[in-house]
């Protein structure tokens, strides 16, 4: 069930994307102005299409690791397909339609690309004080790199040793010890550098941060701890725990949820979270919920979150998962256009094409999305190295 503002609850822990086909590429303007929607308030009396200038220099590099990005999102998509089948029964059903194919992102609301970088209807003397808005998926995590690793590097007392360089150095102390842990894994060493090179970046863009908010699941709250250390944020600059950014919870139900960190724990354990902030949503890990409902408590946070901070202004991270991303432009889609009712959220055909620490972004006044103003990050996967395979050179 969703509430409105509430006292931190725990939540479900679920996989982070799904889906086939187009990639998720954000790297021109695109405004959210419908050719349906003349009634909508993107409409304000001008056919013109909002587009922002982007002038990057990370923007003429498009196709720099294309076919080695084409080769991991195939992989990606054969896991996610494999995953989701074993794990839900039916959760098909609430990406294809009646004849079996993948419905896309028009089902959403359709929109149009901009075809220049020049700005069109945005004074270019406002766009300093135009808020940054963004969603980031959290950073490489250990259950997927290794598989079962929770019965390597646990013993019998519950005492964790690294059996790996890219495992956590230690984990701090939780509910539910190793158990919880299978369930809520934390990020590797790389998706920590990973989320910390996006907080480089940013900073190096000249973006600042005053609110951040992260998805409940420690790969999440890491990716966002990390983030800010590459920032150098002041300390005053806090990760806002927010369940309601959390995954679709069936994709896990045969597998069990089991206890997310407390704010206090992570606090313990180290990380910079706001121990004062009370969640927009709360939610029932035990409860089963459709798509709408997972995309309804997504939406309830994204635009609280950001009305609620535009009296005060300064830029909005939701770091989250692979979801998130397409969460954010479609709840400041509808959030802009005002209508009473819209159709059924849809979970659209790219999510399995947005790697480790995707950042998608948007300005407001008026809502668009544009291109990040940081260069993206390509990663290469890495196999376990077994050294024995050398014993045959050196016994001859």
């Amino acid at each position: 069930m969703i509430q409105g503002r509430s006292k931190w609850a725990v939540a479900g822990r679920v996989h982070s994307s799904y889906t086939d086909s187009d990639a998720w590429t954000l790297h021109r303007a695109i405004s959210l102005t419908t050719n349906k929607s003349s009634d909508s308030k993107f409409d304000s009396g001008s056919n013109n299409n909002v587009e922002m200038a982007t002038n990057y220099p990370h923007e003429d590099a498009e196709k720099l690791g294309y076919e080695k990005s084409e080769e991991t999102y195939k992989v990606w998509e054969q896991y996610w397909k494999t995953a989701i089948e074993h794990k839900t029964e039916n959760i098909l059903n609430a990406t294809q339609d009646a004849e079996g194919k993948t419905n896309g992102a028009s089902k959403n609301g359709d929109m149009n690309v901009g075809k220049s970088g020049k700005s069109n209807g945005v004074d270019e003397n406002s766009k300093a004080d135009r808020r940054w808005i963004f969603a980031m998926r959290h950073g490489e995590r250990v259950d997927l790199t290794y598989g079962s690793w929770v019965p390597f590097c646990f013993d019998e007392n519950g005492v964790y040793t690294r059996k790996d360089l890219n495992m956590p150095l230690t984990l701090a102390q939780r509910e539910g010890g190793a158990e919880s842990y299978a369930k809520d894994a934390p990020l590797t060493r790389v998706g920590q550098m990973q989320g910390y090179l996006v907080g480089e970046g940013l900073r190096a863009a000249g973006v600042s941060l005053r609110h951040v908010y992260a998805s409940p699941s420690l790969r999440c709250v890491e990716t966002a701890h990390n983030l800010l250390q590459g920032f150098r944020s002041d300390p005053s600059l806090k990760v806002r725990i927010e369940p309601g950014l959390f995954e679709y919870k069936m994709w896990h139900a045969a597998k069990g949820m089991g206890p997310f960190m407390t704010p206090m724990e992570l606090h313990k354990a180290g990380y910079n979270v706001d121990l004062n902030y009370k969640p927009y949503a709360e939610m029932d890990v035990h409860a089963p919920e459709t798509i709408e409902e997972f995309y309804k408590r997504n939406e309830l946070v994204i635009q609280s979150a950001v009305k609620d901070t535009e009296a005060e202004g300064g830029n909005i991270i939701f770091v989250g998962h692979a979801t998130t991303l397409d969460l954010m432009v479609t709840a400041l889609k509808r959030l802009q256009q005002g209508k009473a009712q819209y159709p059924e959220y849809q979970l659209t055909k790219f999510l399995n094409r947005v790697p480790y620490c995707a950042l998608a972004a948007m300005r407001d006044r008026p809502l668009e999305l544009v291109s990040p103003p940081c260069p993206p990050s390509i990663n290469s996967s890495s196999g376990r190295f077994d050294w024995k395979m050398l014993m045959d050179i050196a016994n001859e």
